[in-house]
């Protein structure tokens, strides 16, 4: 909370008589030598009666908006910085803060002669429209009030995808596998469609090879903001090393021999550590357990879609702890189908997989797993899917 206080300047009159003197004086205020030194006739000197200037004017009593700059506004964040100048004819006494009719609080100047203050309060939002008023009450309890109108919508940011299918492998000794591409598509025209992924936010890598994979996530580190989120897709071969308890992706030049293109999830994790989004998450048809995982899920989650999104999160939902993934994946199968029979505007990462769980887990010889991603931000979130009006 900030305060300017803009002085007045003081204003006077001023009074001016004539002079006289023995002779005419210039500018430089010196005697004019045409004139006989002994002329006994004054000469007045003329002189401009001034008018007193207030140069403070009158200050006339209202609102100056800055943000927001327009009478009504969207964002995608919980909270809104409201700044405004208030100018008032009385001295300000205080100045009150309500959102929706219900009170906030109030201002009191650090000063008690105030006719002018810049107000700079951050305003948390409740979903949907906001009516935010500033009311300023003088000395002698007048009142000036302002309101604008503030729409909290999550849908307005951005939601990034890197989708990553590999079923072609370059090794002979590690299986291809059909189903990988396919299912990546559909997935990803879903989200199009049917969520709030616009395609230009959307990244496809069919077969890349490790280089491109982390390419890819390097490059996204300029592009993706603190008020965006991401959802990192990956289908294929997985293997989890039970020694150095650490799991790997299987991108396309890997070799079953040596290590070196395998993608460690100790890669992955660092870049989910400096990809600084509001909500990440991570679904993954492959091995991805073990250590990445802080918490399993509890499924007791009943905080508010406002709660969930203002938290930051980092969260992850796997097929399960397989070697390596089934060609027809029941996983993807019912995270699709589940997105697709939703009829929510807003699905929490979590329930969108405890509807799936039971069905995989009857389904096929996995458990999913779903949890929060340990030392990467998490703080308690969850990534929402918003569906398209």
């Amino acid at each position: 909370m900030s305060f300017v206080i803009l002085a007045g300047l003081v204003t006077g009159t001023a009074a001016q008589e004539n002079e006289r003197s023995s002779g005419p004086v210039n500018l430089n205020m010196k005697k004019n030598k045409s004139v006989a030194e002994g002329s006994s006739q004054p000469l007045e000197i003329p002189m401009k009666q001034q008018t007193p200037v207030d140069l403070a004017g009158k200050v006339v009593s209202g609102f100056t908006w800055i943000s927001p700059p327009f009478s009504s506004v969207v964002t995608s964040e919980s909270t809104y910085a409201l700044k405004a100048t208030v100018n008032s004819e009385e001295n300000i006494r205080f100045i009150n803060l309500f959102r929706n009719g219900q009170f906030v609080r109030n201002i009191i100047p650090p000063v008690p002669t105030i006719r002018q203050m810049l107000i700079d309060e951050p305003m948390d939002l409740q979903l949907g429209s906001n009516s935010l008023k500033v009311e300023a009450v003088t000395v002698t309890g007048k009142k000036t009030e302002s309101t604008v109108e503030v729409v909290y919508d999550i849908s307005s940011a951005k939601f990034y995808a890197l989708i990553i299918a590999v079923e072609d492998y370059h090794d002979q000794a590690i299986s291809d596998l059909d189903e990988p591409v396919k299912d990546a598509t559909r997935f990803r025209q879903l989200i199009n469609s049917q969520y709030t992924f616009d395609e230009e936010n959307i990244r496809f890598l069919k077969n890349p090879s490790k280089a491109e994979i982390i390419g890819t996530l390097h490059q996204m580190r300029t592009e993706v903001t603190p008020e965006d989120n991401l959802l990192i897709y990956y289908a294929g071969h997985g293997i989890w090393d039970e020694e150095m308890k650490t799991g790997y992706w299987l991108p396309c030049d890997a070799s079953r021999d040596n290590p070196v293109d395998w993608l460690p999830n100790t890669d992955l994790t660092n870049y989910l550590n400096v990809l600084k989004t509001k909500h990440t998450l991570l679904i993954a048809d492959a091995c991805f357990s073990g250590g990445i995982f802080k918490t399993r899920a509890a499924f007791n989650n009943i905080m508010s879609v406002e709660k969930l999104y203002r938290l930051v999160s980092r969260k992850a939902m796997t097929s399960g702890t397989l070697n390596e993934v089934p060609d027809k994946s029941v996983f993807i199968q019912y995270l699709i189908k589940r997105l697709e029979e939703n009829n929510r505007k807003y699905l929490s990462s979590e329930q969108l997989f405890s509807s799936m769980r039971e069905a995989v887990i009857n389904n096929s010889p996995n458990i999913p797993q779903y949890g929060t991603i340990q030392n990467v931000g998490d703080e308690g979130g969850d990534f929402i899917f918003i569906r398209r009006n």
